[in-house]
């Protein structure tokens, strides 16, 4: 930026900024705005906390040259940012139309919350895992009409996007490596809203509390290795792929109001339907890819015992190919289905219902069920469908 002024310049704002004590004992609460002013990391600030600060057109280069203790009722306007800073913990503090470019890294300390970046632009071209660009938040932080490129946004306490604009970007979390006590690690909560993923988001291995992803473009969106402890809803979700299988979610997941019609790896979609305590697919709408909504990767060698599932619940959807093998739960309902072909094997079900749906196709082979309400004709000629009950214990309607 032209027209700098560097910050060692500002005379008595310069001495507030490296002693945060002088600052509170001379002006108390009385804000400071730092117009055009050049941070160049020599000397370094550090040790020392910020309060009450407008930082407008400033612009922050250095490696590591800016360490605080505590930042705290500040706002950041326009400002750019090229190097690393740890910014200590935020409390109520904005950035707004601000720039974070290369492998710029900055950080903040687990006590952060009511931490904002409102129409900032973070990139670094080189969108590499051994080169990446980093908003890393050890605490709470939100997104808003933000873009990232190349660059991982990190909220290990809480993370929230909103009309935000992502290319090959990682929304990350707290990883075990880092806690020599693992009970020590925190788990975040994620909302992410009306965001554009179709240019590449990654969000793998995360530790969440909950996971609530609504009205979101994506092209591919995979959960893989994840954990959530509590809920997961994501809804609203009209192009692209969506697989949320080999995920560790434990409460209950609900995907609705969704369409997965894009092929990836000859599935249209996927989940684990069965790991949640409860599960709910409702208004679902596939391509002709099959949908796995089980996805166990093969034979189960040993049966849960209680098993985990309680409920699984699939009302409304229009899916070709519908794979529900290897089911374990209590309860398995389908409900008011459009489908071609339905395939429950190999399943151990409590309760299994399948009632107004229309199929061309059924499949139920050595599946075991305690009690059952199925209102499926047996195949053949007049029907116009073929059935299939090897090794199972289903009775279909007769013809």
């Amino acid at each position: 930026m032209l027209g700098k002024k560097d910050i060692r310049d500002f005379g008595k704002i310069y001495d507030y900024l490296r002693d945060g004590h002088l600052r509170a004992k001379e002006l108390g609460r009385q804000r400071i705005t730092v117009k055009n002013a050049k941070f160049t990391g020599s000397p370094k600030i550090q040790g020392t906390s910020w309060q009450y600060f407008d930082f407008v057109d400033c612009e922050f280069t250095g490696q590591y040259s800016i360490s605080l203790e505590w930042l705290t009722d500040s706002t950041f306007t326009n400002c750019d940012f090229k190097g690393l800073f740890g910014l200590g913990d935020a409390d109520d503090v904005k950035f707004v139309n601000c720039t974070a470019k290369g492998e710029s890294i900055l950080s903040f300390e687990a006590r952060s919350r009511g931490l904002v970046f409102e129409q900032c632009s973070f990139v670094n071209k080189l969108r590499d895992r051994n080169h990446v660009g980093a908003i890393m938040c050890n605490g709470e932080v939100s997104f808003i009409d933000c873009t990232a490129e190349g660059f991982a946004l990190d909220g290990y306490k809480k993370l929230t996007l909103r009309r935000c604009t992502t290319r090959s970007a990682v929304l990350g979390t707290a990883s075990t490596g880092l806690y020599d006590d693992i009970s020590q690690m925190p788990y975040s909560d994620f909302l992410l809203e009306d965001c554009d993923f179709t240019r590449g988001v990654e969000m793998v291995n995360a530790k969440l509390n909950s996971l609530t992803m609504r009205n979101c473009k994506i092209r591919i969106f995979k959960t893989a290795s994840s954990i959530v402890l509590g809920d997961v809803l994501i809804e609203g979700i009209k192009e692209g792929h969506l697989d949320i299988s080999s995920s560790d979610f434990r409460g209950k997941l609900t995907v609705r109001n969704c369409s997965s019609l894009l092929s990836f790896r000859e599935h249209s979609f996927r989940c684990g339907g069965c790991i949640p305590a409860h599960t709910l697919l409702e208004n679902i709408t596939c391509g002709s890819s099959p949908a796995d909504v089980t996805s166990t990767y093969g034979p189960i060698e040993k049966w849960e015992d209680p098993t985990p599932n309680k409920s699984f619940i699939i009302r409304n959807c229009k899916i070709p190919r519908l794979h529900v093998d290897w089911a374990q739960t209590e309860h398995l309902r389908i409900e008011n289905c459009q489908l071609g072909h339905l395939f429950i094997r190999n399943g151990r079900i409590g309760k299994l219902e399948i009632i107004d749906c229309s199929l061309m196709h059924l499949d139920v082979s050595d599946t075991q069920v305690q009690s059952q309400d199925v209102r499926i004709p047996e195949g053949g000629k007049i029907s116009g469908h073929v059935t299939v009950t090897k090794g199972s214990n289903i009775k279909l309607l007769p013809r």
